[in-house]
């Protein structure tokens, strides 16, 4: 009996007790049996807890891997519209001769292709070529030099103080007497006083090889030689000169070229 247990039951009705035995040994691989399905139960649930983990750390990371390749993707766009962009403005320049037309002209932005440098030296080499670009435009005329509605163009026009036709060398801005008068670029005071016909004048010369005239002032607030900045008041308007009215006359001038100024007032 030493290898077996055995169990009484007792019944209340007065019957003979029951007695069932069960071998120590099978009660052994029972609980051997209970313990393994356990450590299995428990070593399933693990496994399970982890790949579910797993899985939807995996998920969440596939989200963010499209995400990313979404951002850039557009990061990429977004870059080529800024070179499509800077080239246009390169080509303006180049088409103003502010910059030479050539190989080396700013970097060769035509040139530069995203897919032959890193995102970092792209995006390093496009912030380059805006700042040299930004830097030529600050000596380029560019906008209105008072606010005000153009009343005369570059060209041959009737002589508005008689007979005939005269050439009228830049354009007529129609503006309130002593509305302030801003320079289109950066650039150094050539000139600053009565100029003929002009009056009170003001002109300076750009760094990019342009200078800008600005007659009929009533008053003149720079000096010559003095720096001026883009969009610094230079003067006010006024009717000194041959003059019918309160009115700006403008000019843009190359070399004794003179140019168009509603090409720099307007871009097209």
């Amino acid at each position: 009996m030493k290898d077996k247990i055995s169990i009484i039951i007792h019944t209340p009705t007065g019957k003979e007790p029951k007695i069932i035995s069960f071998k120590i040994k099978y009660i052994k691989y029972f609980s051997v049996l209970v313990l393994v399905f356990f450590f299995l139960s428990f070593f399933s649930y693990l496994l399970n807890v982890f790949f579910v983990q797993k899985y939807f750390w995996l998920k969440e990371k596939e989200k963010k891997i499209k995400t990313v390749t979404k951002l850039n993707n557009k990061y990429k766009e977004e870059l080529t519209k800024l070179r499509n962009n800077l080239i246009k403005l390169e080509n303006y320049l180049i088409e103003r001769g502010v910059i030479k037309k050539d190989k080396d002209a700013l970097g060769g932005l035509s040139r530069l292709k995203a897919e032959e440098l890193s995102d970092e030296e792209y995006l390093s080499s496009l912030i380059s070529q805006s700042e040299k670009l930004f830097n030529q435009l600050k000596i380029t005329p560019t906008g209105f030099p008072v606010s005000g509605e153009i009343i005369s163009t570059l060209g041959w026009r009737e002589n508005p103080f008689g007979s005939g036709y005269e050439y009228h060398t830049g354009v007529d801005i129609k503006a309130s007497y002593g509305d302030p008068v801003y320079a289109t670029a950066e650039g150094i005071v050539e000139y600053a006083g009565w100029f003929s016909d002009y009056g009170k004048t003001v002109i300076i010369k750009h760094p990019s090889g342009y200078e800008t005239l600005y007659g009929h002032l009533s008053k003149i607030k720079v000096r010559s030689g003095e720096k001026v900045g883009a969009g610094e008041i230079i003067g006010y308007v006024g009717s000194t000169g041959r003059s019918l009215g309160p009115h700006l006359h403008y000019e843009v001038r190359l070399g004794s070229k003179f140019l168009d100024p509603l090409k720099f007032i307007v871009w097209e």
